[in-house]
């Protein structure tokens, strides 16, 4: 069978799926990636075959967003009120004439449309070039349901980690997009979803799709020795995610810093290859490296300190490490809840921290032992999940 999978130009909407494009490959499948940008480069360097389906214009949109999103960030989240908004109808376009505006769902309803509209046509291309029997794309890229309906091909959703909605009804506003490839009328939808979600975390009113166990890859790169030694003091991550450092979202990082500083921890910076010099001297127990994959790394550490995304939520979810969660855009706000809800980790809403709430956030991180149990439970409660082998299997009758 020949799987196409389709993703978003950011690699965090790569490489939680990953493990399922191995599974399928080692099943003996065909697989083949439709990306561009940062996450076409991804999967070349994750040893997949894949197809650029943009000329640019996707990535571009995609990093102006990305810029645009930041520089919008309010003073404060709601984070009770965006769990809420976001998770509660999994296809309404936008919040009701009852609900506040949430910045998260525009945000991301901005990426199906800006993003998502700009690949249809080069993935409609590719389907009938290479003659596709099965389309999966990954959240946030709704646009492969576009590109599914007009070649005729059946599609599943990927989740990436909460089961966010899937905005198919934001899609009608790609009038243009729909005209080119004569689809009228309401889609057809995706067959099944990939649910990477343990049911401890689930929204209430989310659906449960097909489950399947969240296998951490982050990418492969050859480790200092330190990384598999064990530490002497208590090893913290901070990191920021691959989008963030690239569009100016580290100006909080002085503060986690200067937070840090005073700890007797070993803190590991993960820069992403940014330029961090606007931080200014660093503390004697910081090391900064531009890229250590967290699958190797989050194992060591007693706790990490990031931004919200979800490849880092939930990678230190499977290997049950504290989180101390700091949102910045988009869906990381509603991870950041979810944390909190969960009692996994804590998190700070506000754009501007108050240094010692910080340094006592990062020290409940460490020494709750109720955070640290429940971290416990939820990494057994994932290991416990199938596999992506079972998922490969529902995928070939899904095409069938």
């Amino acid at each position: 069978m020949r799987i196409l999978f389709v993703v978003a130009p950011g690699v965090g909407h790569l490489m939680p799926a990953v493990p399922t494009m191995w599974a399928a490959q080692s099943a003996g499948h065909e697989v083949l990636v439709a990306a561009t940008g940062p996450s076409l480069d991804m999967a070349a360097r994750s040893g997949l075959a894949a197809v650029d389906v943009s000329d640019g214009d996707a990535a571009d949109a995609y990093h102006r967003l990305g810029v645009r999103v930041t520089k919008n960030r309010p003073d404060r989240y709601d984070l009770s009120d965006a769990w809420r908004q976001f998770t509660g109808a999994a296809d309404r376009p936008g919040p009701t004439a009852a609900d506040r505006p949430d910045p998260a769902r525009e945000d991301v309803a901005a990426l199906v449309l800006g993003v998502g509209g700009r690949m249809v046509d080069g993935t409609v291309d590719l389907i009938r070039r290479w003659r596709a029997d099965l389309l999966v794309f990954t959240t946030f890229l709704a646009g492969g349901q576009l590109a599914a309906e007009a070649t005729g091909i059946p599609c599943v959703m990927h989740g990436i980690g909460l089961p966010y909605p899937s905005f198919a009804a934001v899609l009608s506003a790609l009038e243009d997009v729909r005209a080119r490839h004569g689809i009228t009328g309401a889609l057809t939808g995706p067959v099944a979803t990939v649910d990477l979600c343990p049911e401890s975390l689930r929204p209430p009113d989310a659906k449960a799709g097909w489950p399947m166990r969240y296998v951490p890859y982050n990418g492969g790169a050859v480790l200092p020795d330190w990384v598999s030694a064990a530490p002497r003091r208590p090893r913290i991550c901070v990191t920021w995610g691959s989008v963030l450092p690239a569009v100016g979202g580290t100006p909080v990082l002085r503060d986690v810093v200067d937070a840090l500083a005073a700890e007797d921890a070993e803190v590991v910076l993960t820069t992403g290859g940014a330029d961090l010099s606007g931080l200014g001297p660093l503390p004697p127990n910081l090391r900064a490296v531009d890229w250590a994959p967290l699958s190797a790394l989050l194992p060591s550490c007693a706790a990490v300190v990031h931004h919200g995304g979800s490849g880092t939520t939930f990678t230190a979810l499977a290997n049950g490490v504290p989180q101390l969660v700091l949102p910045q855009v988009a869906d990381q706000p509603v991870n950041a809840q979810a944390v909190v809800e969960r009692g996994v980790g804590v998190a700070f809403p506000d754009r501007d921290i108050d240094p010692a709430a910080l340094a006592d956030g990062i020290r409940r991180a460490l020494t709750d032992r109720r955070i640290r149990e429940a971290c416990r439970q939820v990494r057994e409660e994932i290991k416990a999940m199938p596999g992506p082998e079972q998922v490969v299997r529902q995928l070939v009758e899904a095409a069938s």
